[in-house]
């Protein structure tokens, strides 16, 4: 870590300690196994156990390895999701009447990196929030009305689904979504490698119509995954395309054709099917707290759209503008190569 943040070392933020994985990793020299090694063994095994005791439990139950002696071969993987389906800042609530997302689904909290432990504190203030939102809005219903189409439209699309006798297996399918988010949209990115992405996303979609869904003793596993499927398609197809249009580097948004900071792009992008839209932020008002006090983003606190991975499942409900989301980074981790 010298080279990359020489005064915090490996207590590095996690997306630098991720690009500095990613870029020993790309120049040649990580691992056989393309990740590479993270020691914790010159810690007293009592703050190991202290500090790590479910890493250290989960590496001995599926590797045998005991990171009190031994190295953990590591590399960078998507850890959480900054940003999704746009939300009113004050309530969480959609274009959709009476429905609310927050957490990962949720856009613009965390700004373009989200600080550690933060994503709990999230739920915790907006679960809140928007519960009393939610109730209040309920209460206030003279009916709790049900819409009939949007219940045939489900159903329809179920029917659908279960109808695909095609030879196209649904987790291969995920899998190769997976390995081209991971190729053209991991720690850095280039214009190059995103119109890529979106090439090989437009193949795996024309792939969807030879796919396979067959029920079985077991249940309804191949139905949920082409769920999944279609909203990860979703999902990937905003981040690419915002990424490619956010032509700078901030925060875990990392551009290797672009690596400054643009300030004209300070901004939320929202995106929908064939639409992408900057969103201005206004400045957040000054308030007398020790943020201020320290001087954090110099008195200001600016919102910046990030990342989308699950929050446009909810966007199948009628009315509401399908996709729309805010996208376009991703706060990566480490974690065990053996992972997925």
């Amino acid at each position: 870590m010298e080279r990359y943040d020489a005064e915090r070392m490996e207590l590095s933020t996690r997306d630098r300690v991720a690009l500095a994985a990613y870029t020993e990793i790309k120049e040649g020299r990580g691992t056989p196994n393309g990740g590479v090694w993270l020691d914790v063994s010159h810690l007293p095994r009592e703050v190991i156990m202290e500090r790590l005791p479910r890493v250290y439990q989960t590496l001995l139950d599926v590797q045998m390895l005991d990171i009190t002696r031994d190295p953990i071969e590591i590399a960078p993987t998507a850890h959480y999701s900054m940003g999704g389906v746009w939300v009113r800042p004050e309530d969480h609530g959609t274009d959709v009447d009476g429905l609310y997302a927050i957490g990962e689904a949720a856009s613009g909290l965390h700004g373009a990196n989200r600080l550690g432990g933060n994503s709990l504190i999230e739920l915790l203030v907006f679960g809140r929030i928007v519960s009393e939102a939610a109730a209040n809005y309920s209460n206030h219903l003279e009916t709790q009305s049900r819409s009939l189409a949007a219940v045939a439209e489900a159903r329809s699309e179920v029917d659908s689904l279960l109808s695909f006798q095609g030879p196209e297996n649904v987790r291969a399918l995920q899998r190769a979504v997976r390995d081209t988010m991971t190729e053209h949209a991991g720690v850095v990115r280039s214009e190059a490698g995103l119109l890529t992405g979106l090439t090989e996303l437009s193949a795996i979609e024309d792939r969807l119509e030879n796919l396979g869904i067959h029920p079985d003793i077991a249940g309804y596993q191949d139905l949920a995954h082409a769920f999944d499927l279609k909203s990860s398609l979703l999902a990937a197809s905003a981040t690419l395309e915002a990424a490619l249009e956010r032509r700078e580097s901030r925060g875990c948004h990392n551009r290797s054709d672009f690596p400054e900071q643009d300030e004209s792009l300070q901004v939320n992008l929202v995106w929908s099917p064939g639409r992408l839209e900057r969103e201005a932020i206004p400045p957040h008002p000054r308030r007398n707290s020790r943020a201020d006090a320290r001087g954090i983003d110099g008195g200001q606190t600016r919102r910046v759209a990030a990342f989308i991975r699950v929050g446009a499942q909810v966007n199948r409900t009628p009315g509401f503008n399908p996709g729309k989301v805010c996208a376009i980074g991703v706060t990566v981790a480490v974690s065990p190569t053996l992972c997925d």
